[in-house]
């Protein structure tokens, strides 16, 4: 088998609760630790996510890791912030044929790397991008909603993708070849966005080149729920809106159901409940598909409250948009 060199690109940015699980799963990756970079770039932490990082190293075994380097990121490049800026100063130390990009709040799967390289396998197709898999770490009902969230969202990008459908890229599960980053001039040509993810996956995608959802087990990696659930939803509303997202067209429906639904009952109570009813059974059949696939049956339990969620958060996550107060990602205002 062909072992193409891959480079994995993370930027952490205040994540000393977060980034050991990280580094403990990438040691474990099944890929041969040769045939991996992987490059951390430390956004200004002002915690302890530097020391831990070089501790962790230090731990290693030189014969049995891969190889491992640390930026502390201090310049800004074209004008690019936060994440974007990282990502941009990373990819010019990588090396690989393939950069895989995923977040310090994320653990991944033991065969990820080679899962995700196997999409990029088509011989009829020119494939520049590839979204993986993400489950939301959970242990109530709240977090199991997210987590049925993300996976009823992801199931849905891979039926738009089986119709050649691009929807959008996920910053802590992406792969994308290094020949595809290049041909759009990377960071630099791409530009500032708050949803960097996005906008790297649309630029390789009207580049011409292919795309393709991954939806299986072993390349699902798992994300803990945001600290600040608000701050996240109101930066993907944003980023939808601005980017012009496909996906931010079923959001603002979702949004807008609750008013809509309650408006309704002020004539017929009846109507609301049967459309209640109606989307708990869609629900429960989309659920039984997804989480059997995925072997997350006990998300199952979670479905009607995940129904009511669904119409409540969404609603509140768009009033959060419009709210006049200011976009907050990882400690910095945009």
């Amino acid at each position: 088998m062909d072992f193409p060199l891959v480079s994995i690109l993370v930027a952490a940015r205040n994540e000393e609760d977060n980034i050991l699980d990280l580094l403990h799963s990438l040691r474990h990756l099944s890929y041969p630790k040769e045939h991996l970079q992987i490059l951390i770039g430390n956004d200004q932490s002002t915690d302890g996510t530097s020391n831990i990082i070089y501790e962790f190293i230090a731990q290693q075994p030189e014969n049995e890791r891969p190889v491992y380097q640390v930026f502390f990121i201090e310049k800004t490049v074209a004008d690019l912030r936060g994440k974007a800026n990282v990502l941009v100063q990373l990819a010019h130390e990588a090396q690989g044929e393939y950069l895989l990009f995923t977040d310090a709040d994320v653990e991944v799967p033991v065969r990820w790397v080679e899962k995700m390289l196997s999409y990029f396998n088509d011989q009829e197709a020119k494939v520049g991008v590839t979204i993986g898999l993400t489950l939301v770490k959970n242990t109530h009902w709240f977090e199991a909603c997210q987590a049925i969230e993300w996976l009823f969202v992801l199931s849905l990008m891979k039926n738009m993708a089986d119709f050649k459908i691009p929807s959008t890229g996920m910053g802590n599960n992406m792969m994308v070849s290094a020949e595809a980053y290049k041909a759009v001039g990377g960071y630099e040509k791409i530009g500032f966005s708050i949803v960097e993810d996005y906008a790297l996956y649309k630029a390789i995608i009207d580049k011409g080149y292919d795309f393709r959802q991954a939806f299986d087990k072993e390349v699902m990696t798992v994300t803990k729920p945001p600290p600040n659930y608000f701050e996240q939803r109101k930066r993907w509303v944003a980023g939808g809106i601005s980017t012009r997202s496909i996906l931010i067209i079923p959001a603002l429906i979702q949004g807008l159901a609750l008013p809509i639904l309650l408006l309704i009952a002020f004539f017929s109570w009846k109507i609301p409940l049967l459309i209640l009813g109606a989307n708990l059974l869609i629900n429960m059949v989309l659920g039984y598909s997804i989480f059997g696939k995925l072997h997350q049956e006990r998300l199952f339990k979670y479905i009607p409250v995940y129904t009511l969620y669904m119409y409540v958060f969404w609603f509140l996550q768009i009033t959060s948009y419009w709210l006049p107060t200011k976009l907050v990602w990882k400690g910095r205002g945009y």
